[in-house]
């Protein structure tokens, strides 16, 4: 009787104690960032507001400090593969999915952005205009081999135009270009030399490089297929291991519900970078980002 007491007792102990170790455990995050601006830019004398990316993790580093934070600059690319071999990382920038995906699991929303658009230099963007409409119709133009279409090559754009690039192969004839360096800079510039007609991206991303490099890229809007809003999150890797992902979030989407998102300093670093494209923005920010967050069934977190 004593030996399976004893017995008992060394199992119930162990149990315990691995319990106790698991729990005690600090969580950790490992923020991939770029170099890619408007996204990620450091604060300085000519540029008083922090990047959108930069902001929204420096508020979330200081809101946690019970984390320990590491913030590491690499390419897209490497950053997509970092997040997909399942290292304890998170991305502050991404299109929100109400779905995690095999690469990352979603924050709740954290900020809203403009529709998409075409980007153009002036010479080509007359000759879209003439031949595919105004707004302009963008299957139309995809599939016009006239027009030579331009994109990095980690670039997404969420599943309505991701699907469209796919079912028309896009990606066979496209130019990608590497996201390397200030991979926005590098696209841009081959838009404004001719090496490529068109791109697309947000209306923002054209108004910063225009008044860095006194450039003027056009931005075209999109008619067909309708563009929305896009609502962007941070997304963690979903094949990190030990549930990860689900349990760094958990901590993350309360700091984002009570102190980041509410904050005005947050609102006017958004304001700062998408209002000259955006100037509904903070009607679209409190539509999606903060009348949401008075609502208990939010979580954030797909589970399948």
């Amino acid at each position: 009787m004593r030996k399976h007491l004893k017995k008992a007792f060394y199992v119930i102990s162990s149990l315990l104690l691995g319990s106790y170790v698991h729990a005690s455990e600090q969580l950790s995050i490992t923020w991939l960032e770029n170099d890619s601006g408007p996204f990620y830019i450091e604060k300085n004398e000519t540029t008083p507001h922090a990047g959108l990316c930069n902001e929204i993790t420096d508020l979330l580093i200081t809101a946690l400090p019970h984390i320990k934070h590491t913030k590491v600059t690499i390419p897209q690319k490497r950053a997509n593969k970092y997040l997909d071999e399942g290292h304890m990382a998170c991305y502050a920038c991404m299109i929100h999915r109400e779905q995690k995906t095999h690469r990352v699991t979603y924050s709740i929303p954290t900020t809203v952005y403009p529709p998409f658009t075409v980007l153009s230099n002036s010479e080509q963007a007359e000759k879209i205009y003439k031949a595919h409409g105004n707004p302009v119709s963008l299957i139309s133009l995809l599939t016009d081999a006239h027009f030579m279409y331009g994109q990095n090559d980690a670039r997404k754009f969420g599943n309505p135009l991701d699907n469209i690039a796919k079912n028309i192969k896009l990606y066979d004839y496209a130019a990608l270009s590497s996201t390397g360096s200030q991979a926005s800079y590098a696209l841009l510039t081959q838009l404004e030399h001719g090496y490529i007609d068109y791109t697309i991206d947000y209306p923002f991303v054209a108004d910063y490089y225009n008044k860095k490099y006194q450039q003027d890229i056009k931005k075209l809007a999109i008619g067909d297929p309708e563009q929305h809003v896009v609502l962007g999150a941070i997304g963690c890797s979903t094949s990190a291991p030990n549930n990860y992902a689900q349990r760094v979030l958990v901590d993350i989407n309360n700091a984002l519900k009570n102190t980041v998102l509410p904050s005005e300093k947050y609102q006017q670093n958004q304001r700062a970078w998408l209002e000259e494209s955006f100037p509904d923005f903070l009607n679209y920010y409190q539509r999606f980002i903060l009348a949401p967050l008075k609502s208990p069934a939010i979580d954030g977190l797909e589970l399948e």
